[in-house]
C-alpha cells in the first residue's frame, strides 16, 4: 500500500489516511500510544486507545491535539502495543519500517536527503515533513507480529541498518518502542 509522499506543495495526505494505512489491518485488541511531551519542561502525557475502539481513540486525539495548541510535540508509536506500556516488551506488531533524517532546515540538505531517499531500493511508502527533516516509512505488506524479545532486537537491528544507510538522526533510539512526530501536528521547540 502507498500513501501520497508530502514533499511536494499543497500534497499532504490526512493524518487518518496515513494511520489507516499503517494499521487498516490490525487487530482491534492492540493500543496505539501518543505521547505529548513539552520542549521547555519535559512534561510528558501519553494516551492510549485501543485501535478499534473509535470513541477513545478519537478522544486520545482531541486531547494530544490540545495539548500541541498548547506547545506540547504530539509524537506516536509506529508499533502497536499488546498493554498500556512504552516499554519495547509490550510491543506487538510492527506495521511499518521508518527512519527519522534530519535536515536542520536547510533546503540544499533537504533535496539531497530526498533525493537519496528516492533512489532507495526499496523507495520508502510514504514521506513526511516533520518540521525540521522527512520521516520515510516503508509499509509492509502484512504486518509482523513481534512476539518475544529476540524478534524484537531483530527488528531493532534493521531499524539502525536502516538508518545508517540512509544516514539517520544519530540521536534517535532505534528501538521498535520509538516513537515519531505525529503527521498533522506542529512541530514545537524550546
Amino acid at each position: 500500500m502507498s500513501i501520497a509522499q508530502t514533499d511536494v506543495p499543497g500534497n499532504k495526505p490526512e493524518r487518518s489516511d496515513f494511520l489507516r494505512a499503517l494499521y487498516g489491518n490490525a487487530p482491534d485488541d492492540l493500543y496505539i500510544e501518543l505521547r505529548c511531551i513539552h520542549p521547555t519542561t519535559g512534561d510528558a502525557k501519553a494516551f492510549w486507545s485501543k485501535i478499534g475502539d473509535k470513541r477513545s481513540l478519537t478522544s486520545a486525539f482531541k486531547r494530544a491535539t490540545a495539548l500541541n495548541g498548547e506547545g506540547y510535540g504530539v509524537y506516536f508509536a509506529p508499533c502497536l502495543r499488546q498493554t498500556k506500556s512504552g516499554k519495547a516488551d509490550a510491543v506487538a506488531l510492527l506495521p511499518t519500517l521508518w527512519v527519522d533524517l534530519d535536515c536542520d532546515d536547510d533546503p540544499k540538505q533537504r533535496e539531497a536527503t530526498l533525493n537519496k531517499l528516492y533512489s532507495f531500493n526499496p523507495p520508502p511508502s510514504a514521506i513526511i515533513d516533520s518540521g525540521g527533516g522527512l520521516h520515510a516509512y516503508w509499509l509492509l505488506k502484512e504486518s509482523i507480529p513481534l512476539i518475544d524479545e529476540a524478534t524484537r532486537k531483530q527488528t531493532a537491528g534493521i531499524l539502525r541498518g536502516l538508518f545508517s544507510a540512509l544516514g539517520g538522526d544519530p540521536q534517535y533510539v532505534k528501538s521498535v518502542a520509538s516513537v515519531m512526530r505525529l503527521p498533522g501536528s506542529v512541530k514545537t521547540t524550546t
